[in-house]
């Protein structure tokens, strides 16, 4: 039975009288001995980054600046975090850097990634691009529901983004002021204006910028607020408020299958509706947090068992948050409390725990460094070196000493009392275990029994590496200029399989039986298994095969470019071949986003008879604009001009050679639903989805899917979405996928 002890409502008052917020936590009976298979018993631990961030250890480091972070990255790879979490990267109504207006990250002013604290989108992307040559991945903290108030609840800062001022994109309901309806938490505001979440512009809007992270290099998100943007299941099911926010935001995702999400769900027992949450992404262990400060502040650690009613394998478990911190939760929590709750935190099978990097100074600076703490580090590796382990907990010494076993090759012990000679119980193999930690204590292992001397206000680390199996590529991960022959090898005898789509492998995958001919840029992952079943890591290689040829463009076509090159902060050439060819001088005539920053650019004549241009596209666009003239003539396309849509990391679908009208072009499609798909149809149009046809797309050697059209006669406009082989749908968060054609 649930007993529910403490709520603590969630509001966000006006700025001048600073900021509170809500914090539900609800504390279930302890359990003294909990024996958890939720994985599958292994006999030997692996010794490196997990590569998956649902497996490691998340650094959450709080109001760091990208470039803070990336600083810093050697020494947090080698601290055993394999994912950093960032605080919130939109927009912000202040400049401030003060440590006490961290708040201002969770008042965005738009959806789009840079602000003034934390760095501006080169520098995130830059921060994304170093962290995956350590093997990390990037987190980021977003704010969906609600946009930035001026000191007034219900109203809008000034500052907020002009296409975020329309009241229609708002629910309008007022401030939530009873925090245990349903209806009043997900329609009304929390402290500011609430965004109208089941509105589909709303939901674009999320789409795009979600996907601007992703394509920049970000691989996961915590949202915010979470538990107040509504579902259509379990408590929200068949009622009025319903809405499919988070299965058609969610489903449009680039690389979906690949990212990690979860969201902040505070438990309050009764409307919560945490479990329909759990069915859509991982959510915040907010009950078992509170549990947990309980246990290490009491020294009574029979606490510190179970997930706070969650499933553990769905859980993000946590000794404090950046919320618990700020509103004085658990800020008198001393270090050693800390460590004492990270050490079980981190310890446990099944969630995926994150560090609070407490504040010290400034907002863009690093905090309190109790992260790459000795104790703290042993227990990342421990929790890396423990994948796929079960767990089994014990307590002794009146409950102030908890014994947290993995399999049979791993245990920590957490000492909240006096120095004991330990004789318990245990699931470890014979042998003789010495701290990884920086306590001095060595214990042995006899026919389940272990015995040793464990010190006052001690972290105790055992685990022996030596049995440990891995695995190894030939190639690193890298950019070569030719194809690559990759050899792969295992520490001792075992079978290795591997993919090349993406996904993990098991020993259902591909068998390794000679090297791998990597011809084009693909992502290898392999995974070594003995015959006893034990298994190495999954281990992952991403190859780059560039042959730096230069694009040439096709004779006989008005317009052409190498589509994949329409990326954010990247050289882009035109080529020119129209009605303007004759002429002794040509210009490009070229703008962004609806013809900002308009500007003429000479272009050169090429001895193939095409003009060509070289711009560099802004790194806020999300359209190119261009027409040609000649200083008293125009080519603008018939007055359609060419409008190309632009993205922040891999292009998701390419044309060669650009569309032209009766010419003949090959789509490329390298969108969400490729790497997964067993069969994707083209689904396009002109000119706004005239005569709209479907088109059985071929998969390509280097995973794309392609397929060959004719553009009608007349076409300025090629509209294109894609679908799989369930009929579910890409189209771009409704805005489809659209390249300009030239008449």
């Amino acid at each position: 039975m649930k007993t529910k002890l403490k709520v603590i409502p969630k509001k966000i008052a006006p700025i001048f009288l600073g900021l509170a917020l809500l914090f539900y936590f609800t504390v279930f009976p302890s359990q003294q001995s909990n024996f958890l298979q939720n994985k599958t018993s292994v006999v030997s631990a692996a010794t490196t980054l997990p590569s998956t961030t649902k497996d490691g250890v998340i650094l959450h480091a709080f109001d760091w600046s990208f470039n803070t972070i990336k600083n810093e990255l050697p020494n947090i790879a080698a601290a055993g975090y394999n994912s950093i979490q960032v605080s919130p990267v939109q927009g912000t109504k202040s400049s401030s850097t003060a440590a006490s207006n961290w708040w201002l990250l969770y008042q965005p002013t738009n959806e789009s990634v840079g602000n003034a604290q934390l760095g501006t989108y080169d520098d995130f992307k830059a921060l994304c691009t170093a962290a995956k040559s350590y093997g990390i991945s990037i987190i980021v903290d977003v704010v969906m529901n609600h946009m930035a108030n001026n000191g007034n609840a219900d109203q809008l800062d000034s500052s907020v983004d002009s296409s975020f001022q329309d009241s229609s994109l708002y629910h309008n309901l007022g401030q939530c002021t009873n925090w245990s309806n349903r209806y009043d938490i997900t329609q009304q505001g929390i402290g500011m204006p609430d965004l109208d979440t089941q509105s589909s512009a709303v939901q674009n809007k999320a789409i795009t910028f979600l996907n601007q992270c992703i394509d920049a290099g970000a691989s996961g998100f915590r949202f915010d607020a979470a538990k107040h943007i509504e579902t259509d299941i379990g408590l929200d099911a068949n009622q009025s408020w319903a809405g499919n926010y988070w299965e058609n935001v969610l489903g449009n995702l680039h690389n979906r299958s690949n990212l990690f999400i979860y969201g902040e769900v505070l438990q309050d027992g009764t409307v919560d509706n945490v479990a329909s949450y759990e069915t859509l992404m991982n959510v915040t262990a907010s009950t078992y947090g509170y549990n947990l400060r309980t246990a290490i502040t009491s020294n009574n650690l029979s606490g510190a068992g179970g997930m706070g009613g969650l499933i553990p394998a769905d859980s993000v478990d946590y000794v404090e948050s950046h919320d618990n911190y700020e509103d004085g939760t658990s800020s008198s929590l001393t270090d050693w409390q800390r460590k004492m709750g990270w050490a079980i935190a981190a310890s446990r099978a099944g969630a995926t725990p994150l560090f609070f990097d407490r504040p010290t100074s400034s907002i863009q600076n690093e905090g309190d460094g109790l992260w790459k703490d000795t104790d703290v580090v042993a227990v990342n590796q421990f929790h890396n070196a423990m994948v796929g382990q079960n767990e089994y907990l014990r307590w002794t010494n009146s409950n102030q000493t908890m014994l947290i076993d993995r399999g049979t090759v791993g245990t920590v012990i957490v000492n909240a009392g006096g120095s004991i000679s330990l004789n318990s119980s245990t699931n470890l193999a014979n042998g003789t275990y010495t701290n990884h930690g920086s306590a001095n204590a060595t214990l042995t292992v006899s026919n389940g029994t272990i015995t040793g001397t464990i010190p006052a206000n001690s972290i105790i680390t055992l685990y022996n590496t030596s049995s440990a199996l891995t695995a190894a590529a030939s190639a690193a991960s890298g950019t070569y200029s030719s194809p690559q022959s990759v050899t792969l090898t295992a520490s001792r005898t075992a079978n290795i399989y591997y993919t090349t789509d993406g996904s993990t492998p098991t020993a259902l995958s591909t068998p390794y039986t000679g090297s791998i001919n990597v011809a084009n840029s693909l992502t290898l992952k392999f995974i070594a298994i003995d015959s006893n079943g034990v298994s190495s890591p999954v281990y992952t290689d991403a190859y780059v095969i560039s042959t730096a040829t230069t694009y040439s463009p096709h004779s006989g076509y008005k317009v052409d470019y190498d589509s994949s090159k329409l990326l954010q902060g990247t050289s882009f050439t035109v080529y020119y071949n129209g009605s303007l060819d004759g002429s002794s001088s040509v210009s490009l005539h070229w703008g962004y986003n609806s013809w900002t920053s308009v500007t003429n650019v000479t272009m050169t004549k090429r001895s193939d008879g095409f003009w060509a241009a070289t711009v560099t596209i802004p790194t806020t666009a999300t359209k190119l604009d261009f027409d040609f003239t000649d200083g008293s003539s125009w080519d603008s396309n018939g007055s359609q001009d060419w409008h190309l849509q632009v993205w922040s990391g891999s292009v998701p679908v390419q044309v060669s050679p650009a569309p032209v009208a009766t010419k003949s072009v090959s789509v490329y499609y390298n969108g969400t639903l490729a790497s997964s798909a067993t069969a994707i149809t083209l689904h396009w149009g002109y000119n706004g989805y005239i005569s709209p046809t479907d088109v059985v797309m071929t998969k390509q050697s280097d995973g794309r899917w392609l397929a060959t059209i004719t553009i009608p006669t007349g076409s300025y406009a090629l509209n294109m979405s894609f679908k799989n082989q369930a009929s579910t749908w890409d189209s771009n968060g409704s805005s489809n996928y659209n390249y300009s054609s030239a008449k």
